[in-house]
């Protein structure tokens, strides 16, 4: 008998069972990754929180990130800002707001990373701004006269505006009194006194010359004293009544800003006429005596800005910086440095032996605390207008709003882009743009300002609930 042959297949190898992955040990973060924090804020605006598998304790930190010296943790996950964040004056690392730090959570010799970011927003403070008026063509200059603004546009007329009402009415006195030309700068002056108190402008004509002309509408007088001759560069001019009157004359070149045979670079000194000098016989109907030179090199004026016996210069960049210059009414020598000097950078050897610094610069540009040009504001004590505290308050050609704490005008320092705060978006209109900041005046009452815009609006800021 034979037996039967088995076949050479064998059996089936079972599949391996994987070997399952190790079980996770670490502690996990289940907070958010980011947050959004409106600035002022002082108290926890974020609580971190994490789990750990094995139920061991988390231990919570601040491992890292470009900002982390910005922030406390507490103990029972609490995160804060160390120093309240200001949205006008950023402190991050790239200045845009955003802040980012790094958390760690350890737990039984395991550690996990939370990358976190905080966005600072912005609040208007209690900063309230109306347009009030619009429609006033290409406007150069603002001045308070009373409880109206006289405002002057590139055509030559001079305005007066009642913000209140609206109402707007070119001066016809001046209309048929004044000399041709560009007005480049407007004051009211000398107010109550009989003799002097007027409406001031400084023009320029390209055939007449550089002028200031002085009008008193309510007696029918008024004044002209030849500054300069023509010139056929663009001219910049600021004037300011702080008792006496303060002209101010720019020279972009920087040709003819240490020579004193010319006006052009100067500041002037204009003050009131003595008409009780005159023992018998007809008192000269002037409204203010002859100019004298106070003071060189000036670049491009962008306005004045009163304090007490002190008075604050802008004087506006070409290369470098724009600045902000405090000086004594009664100091001399005055000397502001063009053009060998543009704020902080010094451009040129040999400059006076005596220089006035500025205060105050920031670069020519578009960035956070940089501008096109200058432009003189208000010194606040805190009780002219309380939402803005104790600072300086100005703006910028490219439509900018700006403030520094008032203290750093006075200290001796000089000063950049750190202390600048940028209040533009506090300063956001109701209605329109600001699009080219121009001017700034109190007006009456002390509770609010207004501000001239370069295409012929004036806003009116006060404070809101």
């Amino acid at each position: 008998m034979l037996a039967a042959c088995g076949g050479g297949d064998s059996a089936p190898s079972p599949t391996p069972t994987p070997t399952p992955p190790p079980a996770a040990t670490a502690p996990r973060f289940t907070s958010a990754t980011s947050a959004s924090v409106v600035e002022n804020r002082a108290d926890n605006f974020y609580t971190v929180s994490a789990s750990d598998p094995q139920g061991d304790a988390i231990s919570l930190a601040i491992s890292g990130g470009v900002d982390a010296d910005k922030f406390v943790l507490g103990t029972d996950g609490g995160l804060r800002f160390n120093t309240p964040p200001n949205f006008d004056l950023p402190i991050d690392a790239n200045g845009d707001n955003i802040y980012e730090v790094t958390l760690r959570g350890s737990a039984g010799g395991e550690t996990a990373f939370l990358n976190f970011v905080v966005t600072v927003t912005n609040d208007r403070e209690g900063i309230a701004v109306r347009r009030v008026i619009s429609g006033l063509g290409e406007t150069v200059a603002m001045d308070a006269m009373r409880s109206d603004l006289l405002v002057a546009d590139r055509s030559g007329r001079v305005l007066v505006v009642n913000p209140a009402t609206g109402a707007i009415a070119e001066d016809p006195f001046i209309r048929d009194n004044r000399r041709p030309g560009e007005i480049l700068a407007l004051a009211f002056g000398f107010p109550g006194m009989p003799y002097q108190e007027g409406i001031y402008i400084v023009t320029h004509s390209p055939t007449d010359g550089l002028w200031l002309q002085g009008f008193d509408p309510t007696q029918g007088r008024s004044l002209q004293i030849r500054l300069g001759d023509p010139w056929a560069e663009r001219v910049t001019v600021s004037l300011v009544a702080q008792r006496e009157l303060y002209i101010a004359i720019g020279d972009r070149s920087g040709s003819n800003a240490q020579n004193s045979a010319s006006p052009y670079g100067k500041l002037y000194r204009v003050s009131e006429y003595c008409h009780y000098c005159y023992a018998a016989g007809p008192r000269p109907a002037r409204l203010v005596g002859e100019p004298r030179l106070w003071g060189d090199g000036i670049q491009m004026p962008g306005g004045f800005s009163r304090e007490a016996d002190y008075l604050h210069l802008t004087d506006r960049g070409s290369t470098a910086f724009h600045e902000l210059t405090r000086f004594r009414r009664d100091w001399q020598p005055l000397d502001f440095g063009w053009p060998f000097y543009e704020g902080s950078s010094a451009l040129s050897a040999n400059p006076p032996a005596i220089v006035n610094g500025p205060s105050i610069v920031y670069r020519l540009g578009n960035g956070r605390a940089e501008g096109t040009g200058i432009t003189a504001g208000l010194i606040n004590d805190g009780n002219f207008f309380k939402q803005l505290g104790q600072s300086y308050v100005f703006g910028d050609t490219r439509g900018a709003v700006f403030a520094v704490d008032r203290n750093r005008l006075s200290d001796g320092r000089l000063h950049g882009a750190s202390v600048i705060e940028n209040r533009t978006k506090d300063f956001a209109p109701d209605v329109g743009t600001l699009d080219t900041v121009l001017a700034f005046a109190q007006g009456g009452g002390s509770d609010h300002f207004f501000i001239l815009d370069g295409d012929g609006e004036i806003f009116r800021v006060e404070g809101q609930s």
